[in-house]
């Protein structure tokens, strides 16, 4: 796949290794959840899960709810500060996951080149479940890593036309009703991804 031809391959072909970057406005909520969801689901797998911010002030930490919803789901919220989007992390990802469109565009304005491999997160579930209905191309090894690399070449022939992939709701400094239905809707998105990739 062309977006990890600089990464190593084993004797398979398989990439031996890929980074998703989950990307929000101030990286304290959706985007660490996010990350942390699928960095536990695809543990092991050679996916590297990272996430940042479109306005983050870098060093502030996850949001205390979205912290309890992790702990609650049996994720740990590691201490880490939030950390500003940076065309580097664009362009080491093999994909970038954005919570809604905003960040889809501020993506893909910061590096036009990653129009191809940025999505919404719940779109790249939809995605990844059509393809994986249909059967992952017998030239993908059978790896979380090859079919995360190989989505964004597959989503033209798998999205549903007319389809409008939902945003990932803000939930910051919101009541506790909208953080559980944001969490609920990344929970949702990140598990049919991990199934999907098999």
């Amino acid at each position: 796949m062309t977006v990890l031809s600089s990464r190593p391959r084993g004797e398979d072909g398989d990439p031996a290794g890929v980074t998703v970057l989950a990307v929000c406005t101030a990286n304290v909520c959706r985007s660490p959840a996010a990350e942390r969801l699928l960095a536990r689901r695809l543990a092991g797998s050679g996916v590297t899960v990272t996430s940042a911010g479109t306005r983050a002030r870098p060093g502030v930490p996850v949001d205390p709810e979205v912290a309890a919803l992790l702990e609650a789901a049996g994720v740990p919220a590691e201490p880490s500060g939030a950390r500003e989007l940076r065309p580097a992390d664009v362009r080491q990802a093999g994909l970038v996951l954005a919570m809604a469109r905003e960040h889809r565009s501020a993506v893909v304005q910061l590096v036009p080149a990653a129009l191809r491999r940025t999505f919404l997160l719940t779109d790249a579930a939809d995605v990844a479940e059509a393809v994986a209905a249909a059967g992952w191309p017998q030239d993908v090894p059978a790896s979380a890593a090859a079919r995360l690399a190989a989505l964004p070449a597959l989503a033209a022939r798998h999205r549903v036309p007319g389809a409008t992939p939902e945003d990932v709701p803000d939930p910051h400094r919101r009541p506790r009703e909208e953080y559980l239905r944001s969490f609920a809707v990344i929970e949702d998105a990140v598990d049919r991804l991990a199934r999907a990739l098999g």
